[in-house]
């Protein structure tokens, strides 16, 4: 079993203790005083342009990003590099639908009524040949797209244009991409690339939610739960990916309204209780709308998993809706000490009293929750509201490369709008770590390699120098930073950002 030193953390530092109130005051050895660097950081905060800020930001050590969904984490201009490369997809070849002809306009590989979710839907070589004739003509290889069709093609697969929002994504986004989620060589490369790109920000633990069921191989053929496993093993192992120094976890997610979602748990179960080197816990997910997905439908089976299973890690998304309900409350009692997003825990004054300097912890997607319409301004987000009562929190990219953004940005939105603190700010990763589904070992290992980053960032900064070091950070931000928070600067200095 890779432990967490074997990804490149430091070692030889005193983890910090674990509860909420020290986790918002300690600090790394040799490092500035917290006091001390946060008179500097009131100075930065006050003088710097949003670019510096950003630049600090970046450049800032973070620790983990524990709400990440693998399939919507992918950038989607990465997404078309890779499924055209066949050097780093498995030698494979992908279709996507680039028009509807006459007569074609009710034939799709998925039976949906609405024809918006036919276009740039994208097909391995197996299932396109599979296509009637007619239908087929409908598709082109990506490779083949002219420069329209291929900047079109990427915009389908994220919410860049006015009007697209909650249904576009949920209901379009991911069945555009359909064979492209499945396909192993292709989710393992992104997965590679996005860990460096991860790294680069200073994140050095990913937990992605994902199933252990559904990968195809490069000849589009279904794979067994324990091959699969093996390929993901075997390249996390490889030099590049060891090189990131992340530490890459997997959490089994089921979709909450499936029909058959309690089934899903318990199978999804056993298999992370077989496999606990690489799996970890238990999530269930989907739009909170759906009433199929109520949690009290599921306390008999995860009753029956607690009684079975030893050291059950369990986060569930709860309270991502706009109207108050008992989601949160409901998901605690199934065992979860996890609550992903907690968006209208604030209309839920129990729970939100229960939860405070407790062992929950709510993680935050302040840009997924603007983007969806959860909270349209995103100045009245609950979070900090939460975190200065006391609920431990951290900031997460939920589905990074349908938003195309970062966790900078997370953090950036966080520290501009707030007015976040260095303690508050610094909080949040030791969070991440302290609530992460991992082991003692590599939570010390992660939580010590956090505290030396951290010491050697806050002494590379002193009030003469800060603008110059941080006019020297190559930071990086993407379509939502361009457009929402306003540093087009930033995004046009991407070299690759050319497919935008």
């Amino acid at each position: 079993m890779p432990t967490a030193s074997s990804y490149g953390t430091g070692e030889g530092l005193t983890a910090p203790t674990d509860s909420a109130q020290k986790a918002m005051g300690g600090q790394a050895p040799g490092s500035a005083s917290v006091m001390e660097f946060s008179r500097l950081y009131d100075v930065i905060k006050r003088e710097a342009t949003d670019v510096e800020l950003y630049q600090f930001l970046y450049a800032m050590p973070k620790a983990g990003d524990i709400h990440h969904h693998l399939g919507g984490g992918f950038l989607a201009r990465r997404w078309f590099a890779v499924a055209t490369d066949p050097k780093r997809n498995g030698g494979q070849r992908f279709y996507t639908r680039f028009r509807i002809s006459p007569g074609t306009e009710r034939m799709a590989p998925q039976r949906r009524q609405s024809p918006h979710v036919y276009f740039w839907m994208t097909l391995n070589e197996a299932e396109y040949g599979k296509l009637p004739s007619l239908l087929r003509a409908d598709f082109k290889s990506l490779d083949a797209l002219d420069d329209a069709e291929r900047r079109a093609w990427i915009s389908s697969v994220k919410l860049d244009l006015p009007g697209e929002g909650r249904d576009e994504f949920f209901e379009y986004t991911w069945s555009r991409l359909n064979n492209l989620l499945s396909s192993i060589h292709v989710c393992a490369e992104l997965t590679v690339e996005n860990m460096q790109l991860m790294s680069a920000e200073g994140v050095r633990y990913m937990e992605l939610m994902t199933g252990y069921r559904g990968w195809r191989d490069e000849a589009g053929r279904d794979m067994s739960p324990a091959d699969a496993d093996a390929f993901w093993r075997e390249r996390l192992a490889q030099p590049d990916a060891r090189a990131t120094g992340v530490l890459v976890k997997f959490k089994a997610v089921v979709l909450r309204f499936a029909d058959n979602a309690i089934e899903q748990a318990e199978q999804h179960m056993a298999h992370i209780d077989a496999n606990r080197d690489l799996w970890v816990g238990l999530d269930m997910a989907g739009r909170e709308d759906d009433n199929r997905g109520y949690p009290n439908r599921f306390t008999e089976v995860f009753d029956r998993l607690l009684r079975r299973y030893p050291e059950v890690n369990i986060s569930i998304h709860a309270g991502e809706a706009e109207k108050a309900d008992r989601n949160i409350i409901e998901s605690l009692r199934l065992g979860a000490s996890r609550i992903g997003h907690g968006i209208n825990l604030i209309q839920d004054t129990g729970t939100m009293q229960l939860m405070r300097n407790s062992q929950h912890l709510i993680e935050i997607n302040l840009v997924s929750n603007h983007l969806l319409g959860y909270v349209p301004d995103p100045d009245l987000h609950p979070f900090p509201v939460y975190l200065r009562q006391g609920i431990p929190c951290c900031l997460n990219t939920d589905d990074r490369g349908m938003w195309d953004s970062n966790m900078t940005d997370e953090y950036f939105v966080a520290a501009k709008r707030f007015n976040l603190s260095w303690r508050e700010l610094i909080s949040l990763g030791r969070f991440s770590l302290q609530h992460a589904f991992i082991s003692d070992d590599e939570r010390r290992a992660l939580t010590e390699d956090f505290e030396k980053r951290l010491g050697a960032f806050t002494a590379s900064l002193t009030l003469e120098n800060w603008r110059a070091a941080l006019g020297g950070v190559a930071s990086e931000t993407y379509g939502y930073g361009s457009r929402h928070l306003g540093l087009g600067e930033l995004a046009r200095t991407m070299p690759h950002e050319g497919l935008i």
